[in-house]
């Protein structure tokens, strides 16, 4: 089983799916340092470091039942 991210109920588990939730493949971090040019092409999310992904997003997470679901949300705006 591969990782995916469920945001308001649809989930993603591809980076190309992920990176149309987050703003564009540029906001994709990496495992790996060097990314081969088709890596948003890749079937999976496991080349995808989805902490720090999400993270950089905007975005709070928690893992699943199962550790590589992962489920997001925005994270709530604290008035001044």
């Amino acid at each position: 089983m591969c990782n995916s991210v469920t945001f308001e109920k649809r989930e993603y588990r591809t980076p190309k799916e992920l990176a149309a939730l987050i703003g564009g493949e540029d906001a994709l971090v990496w495992v790996q340092p060097l990314v081969p040019p088709d890596a948003v092409q890749q079937p999976c999310l496991c080349g995808v470091d989805l902490p720090q992904t999400l993270k950089r997003a905007g975005l709070r997470w928690r893992h699943g039942a199962d550790p590589m679901e992962f489920f997001a949300e925005r994270q709530s705006q604290v008035p001044c």
